[in-house]
């Protein structure tokens, strides 16, 4: 559970996350893509990892808020509140990733402007802006009774500012909360084929990529929605212990989790199996760069054993122990990462043609990419960014008190 001095420490850590990794977003910014490592044999680095990573974040409280406000599960209507919030940070931390690896950041715009409707990376843009344009409304109808309570407590911090949130109201009844959840239950149905959709989109962008055999099929984008699901079920378990460490809702999300993470090993087993079966030599070398590359261990151990052997192992002996689910949830979410990193590079660093290696020679024109300084100090800094975010605004808005009035009225 998080006391007042987890908090600190939290805030401390991404400030100084933001502070370090300022160098590098100002590299970025005022260099684009110069000192950066990724280059034309593997364009897709660190930050479209990361880009993923977000992603499935986003895809757990996605589900719950789908759960909540589209088919009424009271269950879990305390997280409510919570999921948007965590959806609405996700979905800015992978807005600001992706839009540094696509090119300028600042005119990102044009992919609106100036559509290409045949294009995924313009359906990418286009639904996370649909997210946003979703999710932020569901996200202040949801906080709105609490924002005028507190918008009278003349003791508060802020007051001024929410009372200018809230346009000046000072009552807020039982007619105003009703017509505020019948929108809100609106959204949620537009959402449902929208985030389908979002989260199907990124995994059809890597399926249609014919040179690329561990990622075209048709499987791909079903893969994609269940790591996404999984990533993001962990998140929500995990904040749920943070925020409501109650056990009649930790402990069914550890068993959620717990099936996702059982139906993605086997997803993931599968697709070794096919790999391997169909004996194509770019998809058998593409999966022994995972297994038995110089990266292996982020396969081995940080995938199969810190995050999933460990965490399968708490969840099936210990279901009942709500912080043992929350600490196995945990350990799924911190090494999710090298999932996503695992399932992209490999595919880029096998040469399409045999000794193409040896026709140009450029760092840019390498398949043994690791990620430089500059690359991570920019994901530092939209790691802290999110961190700073999310604990900020769980102190100074009511998302904990709306999801309380949430239980009560769903």
């Amino acid at each position: 559970m998080l006391n007042e001095r987890h908090f600190r420490y939290i805030i401390i850590l991404a400030v100084c996350g933001l502070i370090i990794g300022t160098w590098g977003m100002g590299a970025r910014l005022l260099y684009g893509h110069k000192y950066m490592d990724y280059g034309s044999f593997v364009p897709w680095g660190l930050w479209v990892a990361f880009d993923l990573f977000f992603l499935g974040l986003t895809a757990g409280a996605y589900i719950v808020t789908v759960l909540v406000y589209g088919f009424r599960v009271k269950l879990f209507a305390a997280l409510g509140p919570l999921s948007v919030f965590a959806l609405l940070v996700t979905l800015l931390c992978e807005g600001i990733i992706i839009s540094l690896d696509l090119g300028h950041p600042l005119r990102i715009y044009r992919f609106l402007l100036t559509p290409n409707f045949g294009s995924m990376l313009f359906w990418l843009v286009a639904f996370i802006v649909a997210m946003w344009a979703i999710y932020l409304p569901t996200f202040y109808l949801l906080l709105r009774e609490q924002l005028v309570v507190w918008s009278r407590d003349e003791k508060r911090p802020g007051q001024k500012f929410f009372r200018f949130l809230v346009g000046g109201r000072t009552a807020y009844g039982e007619e105003d909360r009703a017509r505020d959840h019948r929108r809100v239950r609106v959204l949620s149905y537009i959402s449902m084929p929208i985030g389908l959709l979002f989260f199907g989109m990124h995994g059809a962008l890597f399926a249609i990529l014919l040179n690329r055999p561990l990622w075209n099929g048709a499987m791909t984008p079903f893969l994609f929605i269940m790591a996404a699901l999984l990533s993001g079920g962990a998140l929500i378990t995990f904040l749920t212990y943070l925020f409501h460490p109650r056990d009649d809702l930790v402990q069914p999300l550890g068993r959620i989790v717990l099936g996702l993470l059982a139906t993605f090993l086997f997803l993931e087993a599968l697709q070794f199996f096919v790999g391997y079966q169909s004996q194509v030599p770019n998809f058998v070398t593409s999966l022994n760069l995972i297994a038995f590359g110089p990266f292996w261990w982020a396969f081995w151990i940080l995938h199969l054993l810190i995050g999933s052997a460990i965490p399968m192992y708490i969840l099936i002996t210990q279901p009942r122990n709500t912080r043992a689910v929350a600490w196995a949830c945990f350990l799924v979410l911190i090494t999710f990462f090298a999932v996503r990193l695992n399932y992209l590079i490999p595919d880029l660093a096998v040469y399409k043609l045999e000794g193409l290696q040896n026709t140009f020679y450029s760092h840019r024109l390498r398949t043994d990419y690791v990620p430089n300084i500059n690359e991570w100090l920019v994901s530092i800094w939209v790691l802290s960014l999110g961190l700073l975010t999310f604990f900020l605004g769980m102190r100074w808005l009511p998302v904990e008190a709306a999801g309380i009035e949430e239980e009560e009225h769903v």
